[in-house]
């Protein structure tokens, strides 16, 4: 009989625990053509905690019950921020949220004379200082690796993970603690040429190579990027502004830049340049987006081995989001080539890459509020995340923000399961 009671106190508990979390799914769409707003930033009003659209608008927030009297926001460059009480949307499994395109007309864009675009890039390197966070903070994210040959796929990690940054004041390296994590078998394709590539140079930590994409709050660069906001930027780069948005009636610029030894290795045979985009507010100069593209500019018959996407060998994406007036990283994309068995020369076919993803479910400034991550705990930087030992918790993927995987992703199953299902392997290769 007290074995019985204790049952039921403890399922009454479980119970009162998942009611207790507010589930809020659907679909955010432009309002106009009700085509869909990929990467739209889903949050809770003067709040750190939130999500992001997939591909499609598609997006899964679970939501604790003590925020339940307040407001709901999802903003994207080009959109007025739409806003809603929680209350009204409890529990809705089939929301369709419209925003409101903002068009800056072409008839008020002009050709920015350089010396103006220049002192944008001024006031942005300038006010970097004060729109970053310049103590350390944890982010709290969760983490997917996709691996494919061509278009199937071959390997997938997802994990639950803090990352404690140092903030803008410090040249200090992020340190990484993997608190869950859940993997499917691996059908990447090596062969000897690869495995003896891989033993030169040594594995890599993919989830921390994407937190270095982020080149706007970390000051720590990579050879690449270590003049980007430094004192030769403007001297030694090339700018060009591509467009111009709205979002809340503030105007955004879409700037690129490129190096300019890259335009004079560009007449010889140098066949690929690095370009970056920032987006930038006008009203404070804060950069809401930075893309990074390493593209094939001539030679692409010769470049079919390596080139995945839009003529690109390497893709990174860094979204931000203001919260209590700094800017934070709640959205990295990556997509680049790994070392394993290389394409046919001469169909391009069998190209092996990644798709990485952390998206940021929550930002946490006191340190009061977090346990330190310690260098010794840190997830290693030289080994392969597949290959660190985790224990896989499914209770835990219950309730857990995470990326909804958009239709085309859900291939990654049939894929995947040739042999035994995802959850079976999750559980096989997490004991």
């Amino acid at each position: 009989m007290k074995n019985v009671l204790t049952y039921l106190v403890l399922l009454v508990f479980v119970q009162n625990s998942f009611a207790q979390n507010i589930t809020l799914t659907g679909h955010v769409l432009k309002n106009s053509t009700k085509t869909p707003v990929m990467y739209a930033n889903v949050s809770i009003k003067g709040y750190p905690v939130g999500v992001s659209t997939n591909e499609i608008g598609e997006f899964s927030f679970h939501i604790p019950h003590n925020y339940y009297n307040d407001t709901l926001l999802v903003s994207a460059i080009g959109y007025s921020t739409y806003e809603c009480a929680i209350g009204e949307l409890n529990n809705n499994d089939s929301l369709i949220i419209q925003l409101e395109e903002q068009i800056y007309e072409l008839e008020n864009v002009v050709v920015f004379p350089e010396d103006q675009l220049k002192g944008i890039i001024r006031n942005v390197t300038k006010n970097l200082k004060k729109n970053c966070p310049n103590h350390r903070y944890m982010l709290n994210g969760f983490y997917r690796e996709l691996v494919l040959k061509d278009n199937s796929y071959t390997r997938l990690i997802e994990a639950a993970v803090d990352v404690q940054k140092p903030g803008f004041n410090s040249e200090s390296g992020d340190l990484v603690r993997v608190n869950e994590l859940r993997k499917s078998n691996s059908y990447i394709d090596y062969d000897w040429k690869s495995i003896l590539m891989g033993k030169i140079v040594g594995e890599e930590n993919y989830l921390l190579g994407i937190l270095g994409k982020d080149i706007v709050t970390n000051k720590k660069r990579s050879y690449s990027t270590k003049e980007v906001f430094k004192n030769d930027f403007i001297k030694n780069y090339d700018f060009v502004l591509e467009n111009v948005s709205m979002i809340d009636s503030v105007r955004i610029f879409e700037i690129r830049f490129c190096h300019k030894k890259y335009y004079e290795e560009g007449r010889s045979d140098f066949s690929v340049m690095l370009n970056h985009w920032i987006s930038v507010r006008e009203n404070n100069f804060a950069v809401l987006k930075y893309v990074s593209k390493l593209q094939i500019v001539k030679e692409f018959d010769k470049s079919e081995i390596v080139n995945f996407e839009d003529n690109c060998i390497d893709k990174h994406t860094v979204y931000y989001k203001e919260y209590e007036e700094k800017y934070y990283p709640y959205l990295f994309e990556s997509t680049n080539l790994i070392i394993a068995k290389h394409a046919n020369e001469e169909t391009g076919e069998g190209k092996q890459y990644m798709k990485s993803t952390l998206l940021i479910n929550n930002i946490l400034t006191k340190r009061s509020k977090y346990e330190k991550v310690k260098q010794k705990i840190s997830s290693p930087k030289d080994l392969d995340l597949y290959n660190q030992e985790y224990k896989y918790h499914p209770e835990f993927w219950e309730h857990y923000n995470i990326l909804q995987i958009n239709p085309i992703f859900k291939q990654v199953k049939e894929d995947l399961e040739d042999e035994k299902t995802l959850e079976e392997q999750f559980i096989e290769n997490g004991k």
